[in-house]
């Protein structure tokens, strides 16, 4: 059975991010502990953060495909915060590297692609036009990213709680800024 090289350099990376300074992860690091040519390594990446990004993408993929089997959009929300909650220490270490604009962008971007292809797999439930879909989806991408990276490394989170809150808010239920 043939190796997916990409899949092992990056699940090399990924473990050494738990092991090691972000930072300090090389190339050089990286091709000894999966035992491959430099060569071999630039064949398929062109840098560390190509790594990263690639690995995000496939994350994200799988999540889309869980999330596209969920009955509803609260299974959606627990989806993606179990997944958080569980990434979370990785997270807060890249979110420590000197790298932290384009981890920042990159956790956007996935954001983006994940709400983007939940939303077409759907298909749209209101007529909207192009601008206010894009403010609406740029809105929703930033609030989930904060709130994730805010409440996901907390101890005791009430993960069904914050699914149905986020629920709330994304339906539109939960307005507390307007007079009543």
């Amino acid at each position: 059975m043939p190796v997916d090289m990409k899949a092992l350099i990056a699940q090399a990376y990924k473990n050494k991010i738990q092991h090691e300074d972000v930072d300090k992860i090389t190339v050089k690091s990286l091709i000894e502990e999966c035992h491959i040519s430099r060569q071999t390594f630039y064949y398929h990446f062109q840098d560390i953060m190509d790594v990263l990004e690639w690995s995000v993408r496939q994350q994200t993929q799988q999540l889309v495909e869980q999330s596209l089997r969920a009955p509803d959009l609260r299974s959606v929300l627990r989806i993606f915060i179990s997944f958080t909650v569980e990434q979370f220490p990785m997270l807060e270490k890249l979110m420590r590297s000197q790298r932290r604009a384009q981890i920042e962008q990159l956790m956007v971007d996935s954001m983006g692609t994940y709400l983007t292809q939940l939303a077409e797999h759907q298909g749209p439930d209101v007529a909207m036009n192009a601008v206010d879909r894009e403010i609406l989806l740029q809105y929703s991408v930033c609030g989930l990213v904060g709130v994730l990276m805010a409440y996901g490394g907390k101890k005791n989170l009430n993960q069904e709680r914050l699914a149905s809150q986020l629920e709330s808010i994304l339906s539109g239920s939960m307005n507390g800024w307007k007079k009543q």
